[in-house]
């Protein structure tokens, strides 16, 4: 998929367009994988389609990214086959992954707000959804939940399921354009076959490596945009330049540690990929700050390329895992080292 088939970044940021289109089009050409793929060359060919599409919107990139993740939890679950992983990787339907909660509970920094109880061979969801994005029509939702015992499963349902309560869309500041708000769920039935794990650290530890190396993609993607963006505003000899040139380089080199982990996870010690994506988001954030300051008051103004990234930016710190919990898990590795 070439950038200029993805839905124009200042629509989908505002909401005047949401993301549906573009997740179809990257379906069609295979971006969301396929029923023989490899899974190393094919978590590094969404690795560099995700930072592509970054390049020309976050929102739409951070859509795919969660319709990636949804399709690589259900690969992990290796569930019954009902042409449900066909159809999120055609995009038919849209992928929601609200696994945030799950990290938090991991880290021991909150607890998941989903209670299960059992109902025969299945069991009953109630509770809420704070945040989740791609909640579009009957969209697939991958969530966490908490058992009478203190067991933790990850299920999935659909947001048209009977007890499904959607809310929002939100007001963002940004990314208006990819379904997110919340869910309340009252009684909502899960079969054992919707029960993707019962062994929740194994499982995140499983999908993490997608999950971190495609979110490190998406700071990979607005950093480009961003430089690219100050290459036109510099002159041949202004000050800024070396700036630029000494941020280009410490993009390439998070972009060649991040393609040689997607492409062969071997050997990751603890925090290696929380360091990763930590980097990325600094090399952004300069990017987007540098770009500001050669942008002048074009850069301002709310509707420009410049403020937009400026919101996208915003955005990268608080997906979860969040910078803190990163921290957190940096820490954490040292202590054990």
């Amino acid at each position: 998929m070439t950038t200029d088939e993805v839905a124009p970044a200042g629509d989908v940021d505002s909401g005047r367009a949401d993301v549906r289109a573009a997740l179809r089009r990257l379906g069609a050409v295979g971006a969301f994988g396929d029923d023989g793929e490899d899974p190393t060359t094919g978590l590094l060919a969404a690795v560099r389609l995700v930072r592509e599409v970054a390049a020309v919107s976050l929102a739409t990139a951070f859509s795919a990214w969660s319709q990636r993740m949804v399709v690589e939890y259900l690969r992990a679950a290796r569930l019954p086959d009902d042409g449900l992983s066909a159809a999120l990787r055609t995009a038919e339907v849209t992928g929601a992954t609200a696994l945030a909660p799950a990290i938090a509970d991991l880290a021991g920094t909150g607890t998941i707000p989903v209670t299960a109880t059992r109902d025969g061979a299945g069991w009953r969801l109630t509770g809420t959804v704070a945040w989740a994005s791609n909640l579009f029509d009957d969209a697939v939702v991958v969530a966490p939940a908490r058992t009478s015992d203190e067991g933790r499963l990850v299920v999935l349902f659909r947001r048209t399921d009977p007890g499904v309560t959607p809310e929002g869309p939100y007001d963002l500041l940004g990314l208006n354009g990819t379904g997110a708000g919340g869910l309340h769920l009252d009684g909502v039935a899960v079969g054992p076959d919707r029960v993707l794990t019962d062994d929740l650290a194994a499982f995140l530890g499983t999908c993490r490596p997608a999950m971190l190396l495609m979110q490190t993609a998406l700071a990979l993607g607005l950093a480009d945009a961003a430089l690219a963006a100050v290459d036109t505003h510099l002159v041949p000899g202004a000050l800024l330049r070396r700036d630029a040139q000494d941020l280009s380089d410490q993009r390439d080199d998070v972009a060649r540690r991040t393609e040689d982990l997607a492409g062969d996870r071997v050997g990751l010690a603890p925090g290696d990929l929380a360091r990763l994506r930590l980097a990325a988001m600094d090399v952004a954030a300069e990017a987007v700050r540098l770009e500001c300051s050669v942008a002048g008051g074009e850069g301002y103004r709310a509707g420009s390329d410049t403020a937009r990234r400026v919101r996208e930016a915003a955005f990268l710190p608080v997906q979860a895992p969040t910078v803190a919990q990163l921290r957190r898990e940096i820490t954490a590795a040292g202590v054990r080292q």
